[in-house]
């Protein structure tokens, strides 16, 4: 249960629940949850909190309270209690280590391992799971130090990327927060809804309509330049393979 008060001191009450087999109850910390937060939500819930985009502080005490920043929607920083129930699916973080930007990573070993090409570093896909025709992707792009564009040009350019079933400005859907991994600054962004993807490579114009999907970035300040992550893919799929993502990018990302 996730209570957010507003500026007349009520609480709206939002459940998080997620499909799964053996679904076991624990607090998981900020970077995991908020990906799956909003769109957990009814459409409902969503209209009432999508008017302005929620920045967060990616505080969290050892109870499981979160601190959350809607100093932007005119309200102070309030203390949220989060609690998300993981889907039971298992991962495991034994993959082949990759090592780009001054750090290494280590994926999931359940994560089908493609070759990297140009600019990607690596990329992975996981699925489909379900009902889901499609598999979830995660790519790792690095273009160098001081290239591929500030973190804000390609935070926008992902947004951009995605639009709303309803007609509402995709900026305002979207979830951004930031927090440290070993010692680096990480920006994170995720979004649901109509994935625009693109045919033939990133900066494709050519265009693919696919509904009900996620899009999650994360930028990582990396000390030989910005890494980029972007994972992609139905609801469903996709939620399950950020369960080991986001594990990955708090355990599993450290400077060499």
């Amino acid at each position: 249960m996730i209570t957010i008060a507003n500026n007349n001191n009520t609480g709206k009450n939002l459940t998080s629940t997620q499909k799964g087999i053996n679904m076991k109850p624990i607090i998981t910390t900020i970077a995991f949850i908020l990906p799956l937060l909003l769109t957990a939500c009814s459409s409902d819930q969503q209209a009432e909190m999508q008017d302005k985009q929620i920045e967060v502080k990616p505080a969290q005490k050892d109870d499981g309270t979160v601190h959350i920043d809607f100093s932007k929607r005119g309200t102070e920083t309030k203390e949220v209690k989060l609690e998300y129930k993981m889907s039971g699916i298992p991962f495991n973080l034994t993959g082949t280590p990759v090592s780009v930007a001054g750090v290494t990573f280590t994926p999931a070993i359940e994560w089908t391992v493609l070759e990297p090409s140009g600019m990607r570093a690596a990329s992975y896909t996981y699925g489909p799971l379900e009902n889901d025709t499609d598999s979830a992707t995660l790519a790792v792009f690095y273009f160098g130090k001081g290239s591929g564009g500030s973190v804000e040009d390609n935070i926008e350019r992902w947004i951009n990327q995605m639009s709303i079933d309803t007609g509402q400005d995709p900026h305002t859907a979207t979830i951004r927060y930031s927090m440290d991994v070993d010692g680096m600054n990480t920006h994170v962004m995720t979004l649901m809804g109509v994935y625009h993807s693109p045919v033939g490579g990133p900066m494709s114009r050519v265009k693919v309509e696919k509904e009900n999907y996620r899009l999650i970035g994360i930028v990582v300040e990396a000390p030989q330049g910005n890494l980029f992550f972007k994972l992609t893919g139905p609801d469903y799929t996709a939620r399950i393979m950020t369960e080991a993502f986001f594990t990955m990018i708090k355990t599993k990302l450290k400077k060499n």
